[in-house]
């Protein structure tokens, strides 16, 4: 019998149409306010919210990867995440590693600042061997095309390895597809913004032997009319004699990118880019630089021993010691086969008469100091052709890393950052 299979019926006040109310359900339901559109208010998940200042502990203490997904936790997390503020703040305690990649780039790869230098991190290029790293600042890596036929249209590019994000800098109005130019990338703390200097080598006949560009992260935009200032280089047609140098490599000291550059002067300086015949006269180089504050130009005056054109030197490069500018020069001797290395610290900036030999490395073949590190030793790219030695001026003795990177090389002090990812491709 029907009646008899259920001995406490629903009541009828309940059932409505064969169903059950739906607002009878539930004895406590959600107030109206929190519910919208069927979902829960997000300020009113948490009655109790952490404080900012707690979450932003926290998350400086993460990972770069765990950070980056605590990014989809909520709005706010996001916004905090992405804000200038705590990328600057999680710059400022993050922990230096070394940065190594070959020319052109295959691959990067993070080493860890200890006597094996540990690899963390490697990350193989998108585009292998298309670019070359042009230099890097806080965590930016700063790379351009380094074949036309593989990118024709001159593309500069900055990519933070650390957070996975590039951006393609859009090309200047003018001579954007001009193959021969020197790059370099920095950050100007005054205005919070990363720059890019561009020098353009038109060629000799030119009108304009150089033009020199700058770009701005926070303005999206090329300054095309930068010029040259120089206590010596009053003139263009003192420009006209200068040539782009082998090595490229960027040195940042006081606020200003550095580059070697080669005054050819009466010889034909080109026929020895590729040569390990030396390189006549210690005058022929002089430094530029580019002043991130103000965007200009200009000259740093190199050690006196330089004036000496009695002398010949087989390579020259920049490096940083202990935030001073330095300067190697290597003589390798035809015969003996022996090199040597001197290494020259400016020990106040731009004053040419605090140059001083900081060291000197007996090396059996020739090769580049690279990066100047925090326990002493030196780190030297190209000997034995293609090695990584770290050689120990205390000791003194040249150690193998177990690391491969050529002479034309990148390596250099690198932090994992935040920076860019505020900003949109």
């Amino acid at each position: 019998m029907a009646e008899e299979v259920t001995k406490d019926p629903i009541p009828n006040d309940v059932v409505m149409e064969g169903k059950m109310a739906e607002e009878e359900v539930t004895k406590d339901p959600i107030p109206e306010d929190v519910v919208m559109d069927g979902k829960m208010a997000e300020e009113e998940v948490t009655k109790d919210p952490i404080p900012e200042d707690v979450v932003m502990s926290i998350l400086l203490k993460l990972p770069i990867k765990s950070i980056l997904r605590f990014r989809c936790v909520s709005k706010s997390c996001n916004s905090l995440i992405t804000s200038p503020y705590f990328i600057k703040k999680h710059f400022a305690k993050a922990k230096q590693l070394i940065l190594r990649a070959g020319k052109p780039v295959a691959s990067v790869s993070l080493h860890l600042d200890n006597d094996s230098l540990d690899r963390c991190l490697q990350l193989d290029f998108c585009q292998p061997n298309a670019f070359k790293v042009n230099g890097s600042c806080n965590g930016v890596v700063c790379l351009s095309g380094i074949h036309p036929k593989l990118d024709a249209s001159g593309s500069v590019i900055l990519w933070n390895p650390s957070i996975r994000k590039t951006l393609h800098l859009p090309p200047p109005r003018s001579y954007a597809r001009i193959a021969t130019t020197l790059l370099g990338i920095g950050y100007d703390p005054r205005t919070d913004d990363y720059k890019v200097a561009r020098i353009v080598r038109l060629g000799s006949s030119a009108e304009r032997p150089f033009v020199f560009q700058s770009y701005s992260l926070n303005s999206g935009s090329w300054n095309e009319n930068v010029d040259f200032f120089s206590r010596s280089l009053e003139n263009e047609e003192a420009l006209r004699d200068i040539t782009l140098y082998r090595h490229d490599n960027q040195a940042i000291v006081n606020g200003a990118i550095h580059w070697l550059l080669y005054r050819k002067g009466k010889i034909n300086i080109e026929r020895y880019i590729n040569s390990p015949l030396p390189l006549p006269g210690h005058n022929k180089v002089f430094a530029l630089s580019f002043n991130l504050s103000n965007e200009s130009f200009g000259e740093i005056m190199l050690p006196e021993c330089f004036d000496d054109r009695r002398k010949a030197v087989t390579d020259r490069s920049f490096s940083v010691f202990k935030d001073s500018l330095s300067v190697n020069v290597i003589n390798c001797g035809l015969y003996s086969g022996r090199c040597l290395c001197e290494i020259w610290v400016m020990n106040q900036y731009d004053v040419r008469e605090s140059w001083a030999i900081k060291y000197q490395i007996e090396m059996l073949h020739i090769a580049r100091p690279v990066v100047h590190r925090s326990n002493g030793e030196i780190l030297i790219a190209g000997y034995s052709w293609s090695r990584l030695v770290s050689f120990d001026p205390q000791t003194p003795r040249i150690r193998d890393t177990g690391l491969e990177l050529s002479i034309d090389g990148y390596a250099d002090y690198f932090v994992e950052s935040l920076a860019l990812l505020d900003k949109s491709n």
